[in-house]
């Protein structure tokens, strides 16, 4: 008799166990793929005319480290679209206006870019000898 017992409650237990573990994993989100760096097309002039100081390399990895998350810049009313080519003009003159990266890079939320200190923390003086 309780052998049929410790069987039953091992059973029970075993069930038990395959339905919570198989739960969590239904009702997990899956992780988003986070895309590799990628350089921006870089223009030689600003919108005033200025020398561009280099191109940008755009790090999903260096903003996730900083505690940001996906929906922070993606999504309705955010931003930036996913699509590639879907999200709006990148230009020095929209951040200063508070657009597109400039929602946050504005001295409150993150350093801001109206700052020429700042300047080289995206901008990168490319080394390559021109072709």
């Amino acid at each position: 008799m309780r052998s049929r017992i410790g069987r039953s409650a091992t059973l029970a237990l075993a069930c038990l166990l395959i339905v919570s573990v198989t739960a969590s994993r239904s009702f997990a989100q899956p992780k988003p793929k986070v895309p590799a760096p990628f350089t921006f097309e870089q223009k030689t002039r600003d919108e005033q005319g200025n020398p561009s100081p280099g191109k940008v390399t755009f790090d999903h990895n260096a903003h996730l480290a900083k505690g940001q998350k996906c929906l922070n810049c993606h999504g309705k009313d955010k931003p930036f679209k996913t699509k590639i080519g879907t999200s709006p003009d990148l230009t020095m003159k929209a951040y200063n206006e508070g657009k597109a990266c400039g929602t946050c890079h504005n001295g409150k939320v993150a350093f801001s870019t109206k700052e020429m200190t700042n300047c080289m923390k995206c901008h990168k003086i490319s080394t390559a000898p021109p072709s």
